[in-house]
């Protein structure tokens, strides 16, 4: 298949040859959108005389396309988007995707896989990815990107992750609440919540967690830790507070030497 990418740096590289001098740098770059609309529905030789939409368009077997996405992303190579948009268009290819999401050593590519997956609005491996928020050996990358689909489908994989608590460790612990604020309130994950901000690690994450959570119970605690915190955790710690309705007076506390403080306000 053709790398419709680099065709349109081509066709690009010569529409700014044949017009040089005719517009400013950033009136160009403003044109480049209307430019590839114009590009992509143009038959074009280097497409087999169809244009670069009509050439992927024809392509339908799903195995063709999945294995087209495979062999373009290795290395530093990325698979063309014409391909990417074909793929998402075709909803046969979502099983070889999953396949690839599962399985595949590299994570370039189930990262990839996750991103088409996730926008085409196809069935996904929730549970497969609630697995690897506490697998020590899974790809940070990969981690971080199940991390952010399971946000947008929380409430299917509650259960495999509460189960999944008591075995992880406190920065898995914190991933997993990350995910579990998106859902309905449970004591659970209060409970969790309630946990990971007394053991005083990464305060002002949690805070944010706790603010966003929206549970009330939380100012029982959140207060009391408005005394002993540096200058960025006591914003944090503020700002969940008023998120649950509570207030601090901007002169709770002075921190005019804190350093955190200080630097912030050289910053400014």
């Amino acid at each position: 298949m053709i790398d419709s990418d680099k065709l349109f740096e081509k066709y690009l590289k010569n529409w700014l040859e044949n017009h040089k001098g005719e517009y400013t740098a950033d009136e160009a770059e403003e044109m480049i959108p209307e430019l590839y609309e114009k590009w992509v529905t143009t038959p074009s030789a280097d497409t087999d005389g169809v244009s670069p939409e009509a050439y992927f368009a024809r392509v339908t077997d799903p195995q063709e396309l999945v294995a087209e996405f495979i062999r373009t992303n290795r290395g530093d190579e990325n698979p063309c988007s014409l391909l990417i948009d074909r793929i998402t268009e075709v909803p046969e290819c979502a099983e070889g995707l999953r396949k690839i999401a599962t399985e595949s050593a590299d994570p370039k590519t189930v990262i990839a896989a996750m991103d088409i997956l996730d926008d085409m609005g196809a069935d996904q491996p929730l549970k497969f990815y609630a697995g690897l928020l506490t697998d020590e050996t899974a790809d940070e990358g990969v981690a971080e990107k199940a991390a952010e689909i399971l946000k947008e489908h929380a409430g299917e994989v509650k259960e495999e992750l509460f189960a999944a608590i008591p075995s992880a460790t406190q920065s898995q612990k914190q991933v997993i609440a990350d995910v579990l604020v998106e859902t309905d309130h449970d004591d659970r994950t209060f409970a969790l919540l309630k946990e990971l901000f007394l053991a005083k690690d990464n305060v002002p994450f949690i805070a944010g967690l706790l603010g966003k959570y929206g549970d009330e119970r939380a100012a029982a605690f959140l207060y009391p830790a408005l005394d002993n915190s540096n200058y960025l955790e006591f914003m944090e710690i503020r700002n969940a507070i008023e998120q649950l309705g509570g207030v601090v007076d901007d002169t709770y506390r002075d921190f005019t030497d804190d350093p955190y403080y200080k630097a912030i306000k050289h910053l400014k």
